[in-house]
């Protein structure tokens, strides 16, 4: 599974999933995840090597892909061209995914976490369905344009499906990896949603917990 942050391809990148794909993949192809993953599937062992070395190349990599991690980060596809945008979520998407890639905290998770950045009013990402989710804001301070996020927790579908809260209604842009790293702390340290898989997801403890206290 090959990491896609944003689903944003450079032309370079593309061209090296498809030479990986028709060299290395015994079926020769491969598909487009909801999550903005492109998966490769029967690749050999031997194979591997050589084509994380190609994929690395142009940028591309499938560490934390899977796993209890902080998974492929899913961005609006018209970020930066629509023109109802507030702002272009995209850098802030991409600081996201590089503070958290590798990250101590975030290799061993009670359970996968999934995060999406939305900066129009159409909501195309569906912000309400993950387990974080940052929803572009502008506020007007002292005659002042301040950038941040509404920040949603605790969506999911599956087992249980429940759609995110409002946990802050307006987190600055200087802040929001802050904001980000506390709420992944929390559903770190909480051993008891490690019992059971099927229910080790951070809307089973904001259930559990309520809002307030969480």
């Amino acid at each position: 599974r090959i990491k896609v942050p944003g689903g944003i391809f450079t032309p370079e990148a593309l061209e090296a999933v498809g030479e990986v794909t028709e060299r290395l993949a015994p079926l020769k192809k491969g598909h487009i995840t909801t999550r903005e993953n492109i998966q490769v599937h029967h690749v050999k062992l031997d194979d591997t090597p050589e084509m994380l070395r190609t994929l690395g190349q142009v940028g591309l990599s499938t560490r934390e892909a899977c796993g209890n991690t902080v998974r492929n980060v899913v961005g609006c596809p018209f970020a930066g061209v629509c023109p109802d945008e507030l702002f272009d979520v995209t850098p802030y998407l991409g600081a996201y995914v590089r503070y958290f890639v590798r990250h101590p905290l975030t290799q061993n998770l009670p359970r996968k976490w999934k995060t999406a950045f939305e900066g129009c009013t159409h909501d195309c990402i569906s912000t309400s369905i993950h387990d974080l989710a940052f929803i572009a804001q502008v506020r007007r301070e002292n005659g002042v344009e301040r950038r941040g996020f509404r920040v949603l927790v605790g969506g999911a579908t599956s087992i249980m499906p429940w759609l995110g809260q409002v946990l802050y209604p307006f987190v600055s842009t200087e802040d929001y990896l802050r904001v980000a790293e506390a709420i992944l702390r929390v559903f770190n340290r909480s051993d008891e949603l490690r019992k059971n898989r099927m229910m080790a997801r951070i809307k089973v403890l904001i259930k559990r917990i309520g809002m307030e206290k969480f």
